[in-house]
């Protein structure tokens, strides 16, 4: 019973799992979706193989990174800048409405992938604040709980781009998509992973709490 309470009253811990869960329902979505863009709003489909292949360098650069800038400028802070600079480009090609489908590719690998490697990295920082407060020590109990929000959170995700796109009109049995279909699936791959992305943001700006500051007091 304490355990639990003293999860459920971490603000750290509520903080980093509703950031987690919006940043997966962004990208899961956008997963689910791209098929539909890249197929019925760009007319290619080659380009969404590329899109995938893309994402294993972006990962391997930031991988030489992260670290880093984390150490420098703290994880919270550069992983916040991350969701704010993808729900912008988000925002940016949702107003643009590109045609150009490299462009597309090119703007939305930017930004989330930060957060993504920084993620679990955070649950530590969790871990310690939570034993300065509480003096317990829950690695497994903590990780357990977080690892369990987040698979509520791909589940939420998985089922949300079926539903999404029932809701825009798309006809699975057509041969083609009228082009007010494709313009909505243009609109779903871009405006909503903007306000999430932005959502996810400020969830780590104004609620979790752990900045580099003060996880730097917590290991002292």
């Amino acid at each position: 019973g304490q355990t639990v309470s003293a999860l459920f009253s971490s603000r750290s811990l509520m903080g980093l799992i509703l950031s987690a869960v919006l940043l997966l329902l962004a990208s899961l979505m956008s997963q689910g979706i791209n098929q539909y863009l890249f197929a019925d709003y760009f007319k290619n489909t080659a380009a969404l193989s590329v899109y995938s292949l893309l994402m294993l360098p972006c990962v391997l650069v930031l991988s030489a990174v992260s670290t880093k800038l984390a150490v420098k400028y703290g994880k919270k802070e550069c992983s916040l800048i991350g969701m704010f600079i993808s729900a912008g480009l988000y925002f940016i090609i949702g107003v643009l409405h590109v045609k150009n489908v490299w462009l597309f590719v090119g703007l939305a690998m930017i930004g989330m992938y930060f957060f993504q490697m920084q993620c679990w990295a955070l649950v530590t920082d969790v871990i310690d604040d939570m034993e300065v407060k509480n003096h317990t020590r829950d690695d497994g109990t903590v990780y357990g709980m977080y690892s369990f929000a987040r698979k509520i959170g791909q589940a939420i995700a998985g089922g949300l781009s079926g539903w999404a796109l029932g809701w825009i009109g798309y006809d699975e049995l057509a041969t083609s998509q009228t082009q007010e279909v494709a313009n909505g699936i243009y609109n779903l791959s871009t405006f909503f992973p903007a306000i999430i992305y932005a959502l996810c943001g400020l969830a780590l700006l104004l609620i979790y709490p752990l900045s580099k500051a003060k996880v730097e007091a917590n290991v002292k």
